[in-house]
């Protein structure tokens, strides 16, 4: 997969900060990413992993619906949205994706903060408000 200039760059701060995070973990460790990129200004959008074995959580721990604020009928919406990226969404807001060991963890970072951001775009937009 090819990548745009700006995202290539975030890609490797993600994998440089991720291999420094993975070699500290034993079984299980976990982490916070910086992305790169933000909701809003101030409001950075962070990736949080977590490693248990072979598997792997990673997710925005609701941030995006948070800031958004949950508008009527957000759930179907941002279910439309994490679905078109092969991701998830709870009912509590959290855009999440369970992996197992194997996977690009950076690259499913950087896809997960950036469905993030489309869900609260999204979200804003249901709102009747403007990114």
């Amino acid at each position: 997969m090819q990548t745009h200039p700006a995202a290539h760059d975030r890609l490797e701060a993600i994998r440089a900060a991720l291999g420094e995070a993975l070699a500290s973990w034993g079984e299980s460790g976990e982490t916070m990413l910086e992305t790169g990129q933000l909701f809003v200004p101030g409001e950075p959008t962070r990736i949080f992993i977590r490693s248990r074995g072979r598997n792997y959580d990673l997710d925005d721990r609701g941030r995006a619906t948070e800031l958004a604020g949950k508008p009527s009928g957000w759930l179907p919406v941002a279910k439309r949205v994490v679905a078109e990226e092969g991701f998830n969404v709870n009912r509590a807001g959290v855009v999440f994706a369970p992996v197992v060991e194997g996977r690009d963890l950076a690259m499913l970072a950087l896809r997960l903060a950036d469905t993030s951001r489309a869900v609260f775009a999204e979200l804003l937009e249901l709102s009747g408000e403007e990114v």
